[in-house]
């Protein structure tokens, strides 16, 4: 087989991967791990469930992937923003305009996180391979980056900056429990006046 064929071939496999990947988040989050079959994830991706099993042992597997996938993207997000240059408002706001591009786009990963924590929660998804509390720390730490380096500026008052990061990650999980999706029918500039108004009150 030619280097060029080799490539087309390592391409075509990581596009079907990516095809499942997105067709499992989708059902996922539409009806349920529990309530999805590894078929009906082969048919909303295009493939005969038998071409599942050339890229996933099964569908904990196909959930594994979806949830890494997810918490890596996140994180990398808000890594970025909190590396980034900027004061830290000016990181506050890219920081917004990532988390709101984020939801937009992977809401569906929201839904199927959410929709864990009723069916064991933490220890569910540490049985998966996931630590939740260390995963959540390294999201906190890169906020509260922002957030403190915004204080040390003069801005954002006399809050512990602990209190903030938490209160952002309150806001946003509580908008998607409470609203699902409804609320990013809201355009992202309005959004991101109100919380840099809470976050950083003149």
């Amino acid at each position: 087989m030619s280097p060029r064929s080799k490539e087309a071939s390592a391409r075509m496999r990581a596009a079907s991967r990516a095809a499942l990947l997105v067709a499992a988040r989708k059902l996922f989050s539409e009806q349920g791990y529990f309530n999805t079959k590894v078929s009906d994830i082969a048919r909303e991706a295009g493939m005969s469930p038998g071409n599942v099993y050339l890229y996933f042992s099964g569908k904990e597997e196909l959930l594994q992937a979806v949830l890494a996938d997810g918490f890596e993207a996140l994180e990398r997000s808000l890594q970025e923003a909190a590396e980034g240059p900027g004061s830290g408002e000016e990181k506050m706001a890219r920081l917004l305009d990532t988390y709101i591009a984020f939801e937009r786009e992977r809401g569906d990963f929201t839904r199927v996180l959410m929709s864990l924590f009723g069916h064991g929660g933490a220890p569910l998804l540490q049985q998966l391979g996931f630590d939740l509390e260390q995963i959540g720390l390294g999201y906190h730490q890169s906020v509260l980056r922002i957030l403190a380096q915004a204080q040390a500026e003069g801005i954002g008052g006399n809050v512990d900056p602990n209190v903030q990061t938490m209160f952002f990650f309150a806001f946003f999980n509580g908008l998607s429990i409470t609203y699902g999706q409804d609320w990013l029918d809201i355009p992202s500039s309005v959004i991101q006046n109100a919380v840099m108004r809470l976050m950083f009150p003149q």
